[in-house]
């Protein structure tokens, strides 16, 4: 009986099982032939939204690995198409924007219109001004009421907000807009929000759809006040910027290299951008929301500056420049206060073996943080901080470019070595054309001519020259051109007949004299005094200056690629070319050691080299005063100090260019800077209210 029943039950079971998969048969068949349409369109109806993930921008540091532009982490509040539901934008905006008020922070808000009545419209962007009415569709000539009514209007802001709340509101759907907001467009509310908002925020955002707080990457300037003239910025990409770049992958949340290295190096360090993929179904609710790419981080750059050594050259062009404004600078050291007010400067390093970038000052100096938190300060404080005048400064070199002439001269055999022209302290070639000399030098040659700096013998030396054959060995020092530095720079000039015609100036063969003591209308920069320095020490090796020394993984842990060394220009092969060099630099190391020119309380009348502890018979230098006409500035010394130099003298490490307006004593500024190599030290001296009591 029992056994009966087991088979009934077996046979059971399989009539069941037969049953069950004969009716999902049928379902199958129903689902695949009469309801394959509908399940086809409800698939149709689901899509994929793709967000752009941003990734690190590269760090650049110094030659040593000290971190100067890096990273640091931020919240944001974005707002997510994706998840908001359509009408609750207006709600979400105001209970956000009522949790950052009650804490000071701050959202994002480029309408052009005043956050508080009476309205006004920012008279500062006019082109903003325009666009606005054009997205709000109005005529050009309507008032800033009649846009704020019609922004209420846009965007549906009710009237039970306050009218603060509502001008907020509206602020932040207008910035949506000029955001394209959309699924594929996160939008940033409000960023680097602070810490201690971000539990309530992350509270709030638990409750409402579509909020999200996310940490993302902010540029970190460390020590902000070092290196800002080169370092650069980012910045939000602007409209126009984006209508350029927006077919190389940028989107208008971006932000770019605005100056300097971030700027000229803006492809290396912007990292690789990652993807996070979103599905939502035909009735608009999230599938899924998944990393579908992972960012890779920028490049990182390592620059050929020393950190140490360029605060050393901030400093000691400081002050040196407080010196001449303090109130111990007094006709004891100077019967004419020569330089007194002076407010602007500049110094460059080179090494002499590379051509990198040692050191590059301007001053007035500023702090990047600054910068970007107060640009419109910053920007419009006296004597324009902001602007770089190692790179684009045009000064002219006065008697630093006598050296240039001496190399022309003895090259082309205008002099030699050994000949002499005889100074009587006016030059009576041109007859009715005479130019004079600071003094009466008598019969010298070219080395005591250098120490001198003698008007007269480069006056006849460039006579007999020409223009053109000047200029040609002016080129060879790439003055005048653009000698292929890695940041934007002025390429300066060289006086020329030419340039004369192409300004409408008369040209005088009196041109020629004062071109070859580097004045008329020749230009360098004092990055381009650097390189002739440079090019000097070298005997004739000009090397491409340059600021970037290599390119690294995000992290530091490889190396991609390193800088070269350009030989841009190599005339030290000719003939005779290395006792002709030998002849220039027995002149410089003259000018800086047999001259006892400044005067210090407790040492009276000394060499700066020596008091400073370098040795004088260690430097080598040209000076020179350089007429300024600074119509800008007429009460102040209308010359500059200008300055070429290389240390050791008799195997040069360094060479620099120096820039001094309407300032005086740049030779003596020198030794810091030598002094500063060397030591890694500088001297200072100043009272018990901290004025500078002598200039070292």
């Amino acid at each position: 009986m029992s056994k009966i029943s087991s088979i009934l039950r077996t046979m059971t079971l399989v009539v069941l099982v037969v049953a069950a998969a004969f009716m999902c048969g049928i379902r199958l068949l129903q689902t695949q032939l009469v309801d394959g349409e509908k399940y086809l369109e409800m698939t149709k109806s689901t899509y994929q939204a793709e967000q752009e993930i941003d990734a690190a921008r590269g760090q650049i540091v110094d030659c040593n690995g000290k971190v100067l532009n890096s990273n640091k982490i931020v919240f944001n509040i974005n707002l997510q198409l994706s998840s908001l539901v359509s009408g609750t934008e207006n709600e979400i905006i105001y209970r956000v924007l009522t949790v950052l008020i009650k804490n000071n922070q701050e959202w994002n808000d480029s309408l052009p219109i005043s956050k508080t009545t009476p309205y006004a419209f920012d008279e500062t962007r006019p082109a903003a001004v325009e666009t606005m009415k054009e997205k709000l569709n109005v005529a050009s000539y309507t008032g800033v009421e009649d846009c704020i009514f019609q922004l209420y209007k846009t965007y549906n802001v009710d009237e039970k907000y306050s009218e603060q709340m509502r001008r907020y509101i509206a602020g932040v759907r207008y910035e949506m807009t000029i955001k394209n907001f959309s699924d594929a467009n996160v939008f940033v509310l409000a960023s680097d929000v602070s810490e201690d908002v971000v539990p309530e925020l992350k509270e709030l955002a638990t409750m409402l759809d579509g909020v999200d707080i996310t940490q993302s990457w902010e540029r970190d300037y460390v020590n902000g006040d070092v290196a800002a003239h080169f370092r650069g910025t980012v910045g939000a990409i602007s409209a126009e910027e984006y209508k350029e770049l927006k077919d190389k992958g940028y989107n208008i949340n971006d932000t770019i290299g605005m100056s300097g290295v971030e700027s000229a190096l803006e492809s290396t360090l912007r990292g690789t951008r990652g993807v996070r993929t979103i599905t939502r179904g035909s009735d608009g609710l999230m599938i899924s929301d998944e990393v579908t790419k992972e960012p890779v981080a920028g490049k990182s750059v390592m620059l050929t500056i020393d950190a140490d050594f360029q605060k050393l050259l901030q400093d000691l062009l400081e002050y040196h420049i407080q010196y001449l404004n303090s109130p111990h600078y007094t006709s004891k050291y100077d019967t004419n206060l020569r330089g007194k007010g002076c407010q602007a400067g500049t110094i460059v390093v080179l090494d002499v073996k590379t051509g990198g970038v040692l050191g590059m000052v301007s001053y007035p100096n500023y702090n990047l943080n600054d910068y970007v938190e107060n640009y419109e300060e910053v920007l419009n404080q006296p004597y324009s901080p902001v602007f770089n005048r190692a790179l684009n400064g045009a000064y002219r070199p006065g008697s630093t470019f006598k050296t240039i002439t001496a190399t022309a001269g003895l090259n082309e055999h205008a002099i030699a070595i050994d000949s002499k022209i005889t100074c009587g302290g006016v030059y009576t070639y041109y007859g009715g054309f005479k130019p004079t000399c600071l003094g009466v030098h008598g019969a010298i040659n070219v080395s005591k001519a250098l120490m001198y700096s003698c008007n007269i013998f480069f006056y006849e030396t460039a006579r007999r020259l020409g223009i053109d054959t000047l200029a040609e060995w002016a080129e060879h020092y790439g003055v005048g051109k653009d000698i292929g530095f890695d940041l934007t720079m002025s390429t300066g000039r060289m006086t020329s007949m030419e340039l004369f015609e192409e300004n409408g100036w008369e040209w005088y063969e009196g041109n020629v004299v004062q071109a070859g003591i580097g004045q008329s209308e020749t230009l360098l920069t004092p990055l381009h005094l650097a390189t002739q320095a440079m090019t000097i020490a070298n005997k004739g090796v000009r090397y491409q200056p340059h600021v970037v020394q290599s390119i690294y993984n995000y992290d530091f842990t490889e190396k991609i690629s390193e800088k070269a060394t350009i030989v841009a220009e190599d005339f030290s092969g000719l003939p005779g070319m290395d006792k002709y060099m030998e002849a220039i630099h027995k002149g410089m190391k003259l000018v800086a050691s047999t001259q006892d020119y400044f005067y210090i309380d407790g040492a009276g009348w000394t060499n700066p080299f020596d008091y400073v502890g370098v040795g004088k018979e260690n430097v080598a230098i040209k000076t020179g005063t350089p007429e300024a006409d600074d119509y800008e500035h007429p009460d102040a010394y209308q010359f500059n100090s200008a300055l070429v130099g290389f240390y050791p003298a008799d195997n040069p490490e360094i060479a620099f260019g120096v820039i001094l307006e309407h300032g005086e004593f740049a030779r003596v500024m020198a030794a810091n800077i030598v002094k500063a190599y060397a030591t890694g030290t500088i001297n200072t001296n100043y009272d018990e209210n901290g004025q500078p009591l002598t200039a070292l």
